[in-house]
């Protein structure tokens, strides 16, 4: 059962979540994929996938070289507020830089949403352990939701996915003792809240 744990913690790590969530959102044929060329839908997807995925893993195998944090897992929650403050910095530079290339409102809206939500787990982390995984879930399912209602499209059987999916990551990183019932509801609330009003609302 651990080592099951320990496969769903690693296929769900929230390093991986923003570049899923931007193939997902281009997956599903809506007016964001039908307007954005696919070159540019790539450039996207590597440009996120480099920021948010490959640097911070460098930075935080730099960070155990360096014997910064006594583990790349970053089980200590004292040991999570410089990986996760330098991904916000790197968040907020994607959000301000893709500014300037054109793209439809609502992407523009989930890198901002995405980056309160990195902002979100940084200030929580001062105070507890708030799952990370959880937060990645909780906006992994406020996009897909935000945008089947911004486009009217039918895919309840998408959202009720992530819904599932959320409970699967939550079980696994509880049964690892990673955090507890309260750390991992308030990270999928934080995600979910975080990501869904700035795209729900316009904002970016």
């Amino acid at each position: 059962m651990r080592n099951t744990a320990l496969f769903v913690s690693f296929v769900f790590h929230p390093i991986f979540l923003p570049t899923a969530g931007l193939l997902a959102i281009f997956s599903l044929n809506t007016y964001i994929a039908q307007t954005t060329p696919m070159p540019k839908q790539l450039f996207l997807v590597g440009w996120i996938f480099v920021n948010t995925t490959v640097i911070p893993l460098i930075f935080t195998l730099f960070l155990r070289w360096k014997n910064l944090v006594s583990s790349v897992h970053l089980h200590d929650r004292r040991e999570r507020i410089v990986p996760i403050a330098f991904a916000f910095v790197l968040y907020l530079a994607n959000y301000i830089l893709m500014r300037d290339v054109p793209l439809p409102d609502v992407i523009y809206s989930l890198f901002l949403g995405s980056s309160i939500a990195v902002g979100a787990a940084l200030l929580f982390t001062f105070l507890t352990k708030i799952s990370i995984h959880m937060i990645g879930m909780g906006g992994l399912t406020a996009s897909i939701y935000g945008v089947a209602q911004l486009y009217e499209l039918p895919i309840v059987g998408f959202v009720m996915l992530g819904i599932l999916v959320s409970g699967l990551v939550g079980s696994a990183r509880y049964l690892l003792d990673s955090h507890d019932l309260r750390q991992i509801y308030l990270g999928w609330i934080t995600g979910f809240v975080t990501v869904y009003v700035p795209l729900i609302g316009g904002w970016g």
